[in-house]
């Protein structure tokens, strides 16, 4: 049995498992935290996603769990006008798939349980890489090891795996920042919790909510601009006050979602980029997810285009006899669809957070539907 190595236990890594799983391999995430644990932020999945996860038995979860917005609205950041709705009850029957939204703590406990924890290796955070003829050798910060035949790396932004094959330049940090938190529902008034995302946006910066978990839970996510360097961690707490003047003069329905947020309960982080990558593979190791193509959330397909990547890698490993050839399948079959999706996606913040939100009603950018972006199927795209 080939033996398969996946470094970064979150949900590309997860849902590269799964659908080696059902290509016949039996692989074995390597995850550098000491455990799974509850990862506070919504996530939206969008269309071409769901359709990956469904191909690979998520359908009745996803049904089950997640939201599903009836539409999206854009609206003047100060004023509250409606610029842009869209409207998503029919994106089954246009797209063949959902737009689901869910608390990622939940869809992360879900691939853990279909993967299997037997399957994981926990506190092990890669350091080296040793590819030899016919195997690879991995280190770990603990200073144990572990051979595989090959190595798929999912391990994020800094990923080590990356470094190693590629020695890219370091990510440079983008001028955004995001801010973002859970509020209860039942803080804010029931719009906040109505079947919609609602986003509002002004010059350079932009607050967006969504409910999770039915009413229980509404995320909220801000993007702004900043001229120095932030601290990139997920786990930097910030004061809403901070947020709150950053917002000041917006639409009430800002102004209460802010207020609302609980003192202990905000969290920034810079936005980091790196450039794209036209070679993911190099003899038995690839890459997938943000260690392949990291991109700003504009347009929210950060972990839809990996899920997109894990299910076309299970595929390619389905279809070829030798792993190595596998690796070279997948790399055709995902470069370019990446590559657009980053690049469409690093736009995204100077599209929305246009100097006069104005400028955005009178002349719609290109959007995910317009650019073909939930049309993709990962589970029935041609893979030549």
């Amino acid at each position: 049995m080939t033996r398969i190595a996946i470094v970064g236990g979150g949900i590309g890594g997860l849902t590269a498992g799964i659908a080696l799983q059902k290509a016949g391999y039996e692989p074995l995430v390597y995850e550098r935290a000491p455990q799974f644990g509850e990862v506070g932020a919504g996530l939206s999945i969008s269309p071409n996603a769901v359709k990956g996860l469904e191909s690979l038995g998520f359908a009745d979860f996803l049904r089950a769990t997640c939201n599903e917005p009836l539409d999206q609205f854009i609206l003047h950041g100060q004023t509250g006008e409606q610029l842009q709705r869209f409207d998503r009850r029919d994106c089954r029957e246009t797209y063949g798939g959902s737009y689901y939204q869910i608390h990622r703590a939940d869809m992360l406990d879900a691939l853990v349980k279909a993967f299997g924890t037997r399957n994981c290796r926990m506190g092990k955070s890669l350091k080296t890489l040793e590819q030899r003829k016919d195997h690879i050798l991995l280190g770990f910060d603990d200073n144990s090891s572990a051979e595989a035949d090959i190595v798929i790396g999912v391990d994020g932004l800094r990923s080590v795996v990356r470094d190693i094959l590629f020695d890219t330049p370091d990510p440079k940090f983008s001028g955004h920042v995001a801010w973002r938190a859970l509020i209860p529902g039942n803080r804010l008034s029931p719009r906040a919790t109505e079947r919609s995302n609602i986003n509002h946006i002004g010059a350079g910066q932009n607050l967006v909510t969504y409910p999770i978990r039915g009413t229980e839970l509404v995320n909220m996510v801000a993007l702004t601009r900043a001229s120095g360097w932030v601290e990139e961690s997920w786990n930097a707490k910030a004061k809403p006050a901070e947020l709150a003047a950053l917002f000041e003069g917006w639409a009430p329905y800002v102004t209460e979602v802010i207020a609302a947020i609980g003192e202990d309960d905000l969290y920034r982080w810079g936005l980091f980029i790196r450039e794209p990558l036209k070679q993911w593979v190099k003899g038995r190791i690839g890459l997938l997810g943000d260690a392949a193509h990291p991109m700003l959330p504009y347009m929210g397909q950060g972990a839809s285009s990996a899920i997109e990547d894990a299910v076309v890698l299970g595929r390619c490993f389905a279809a070829c006899k030798d792993p190595v050839d596998a690796l070279s399948f997948y790399e055709r079959a995902r470069v370019e669809r990446a590559a657009f999706l980053q690049a469409e996606s690093n736009l995204g913040g100077d599209r929305l957070q246009a100097l006069d939100p104005y400028v955005l009603r009178d002349n719609p950018p290109k959007n995910e539907d317009a650019l073909g972006i939930f049309s993709y199927d990962p589970s029935t795209v041609e893979l030549a």
